[in-house]
């Protein structure tokens, strides 16, 4: 009996992890950018976690997942990411005596810091950066 439920339960998970991934691809925005969006789902619950370009596609992401019973969503997006790692870098201690005139660009969670900078405050940069949730390489 035990074997039957776990196959009932694998049968769902593969119902709901299908359901989300149409949703998903259905939408322009998302096969346009190709988005990192990775879907776990274990015991009909499933997080739907990665990066995505804009707020607007993080947004009708979650309207798309939005009726599916089970689903989290854990979506950032690269605009917030620069915005996030932007202010870390102006606030932190370690980096808020660099001047302006640098730009931080994200691209699916790959930030780069251009501008002239020092090596050390290069290196500064670069770790306050990599501590931003989100962020996954400088």
């Amino acid at each position: 009996m035990e074997e039957q439920m776990l196959l009932d339960t694998t049968a769902t998970d593969l119902d709901l992890q299908d359901a989300i991934e149409e949703r998903l691809w259905s939408l322009d925005t998302v096969r346009v950018t190709k988005p990192l969006v990775e879907v776990k789902v274990s015991g009909g619950q499933a997080t739907v976690s990665g990066v995505v370009s804009t707020r607007m596609i993080q947004e009708q992401v979650a309207e798309a997942l939005s009726d599916l019973p089970g689903v989290t969503i854990n979506l950032v997006n690269d605009d917030g990411l620069e915005y996030a790692a932007a202010y870390a870098v102006a606030t932190d201690s370690r980096t808020r005596q660099i001047k302006p005139g640098y730009r931080l660009v994200s691209h699916s969670g790959l930030v780069q810091l251009l501008g002239k900078l020092s090596l050390e405050e290069s290196a500064a940069a670069a770790e306050v950066v990599r501590e931003v949730k989100g962020v996954r390489g400088v």
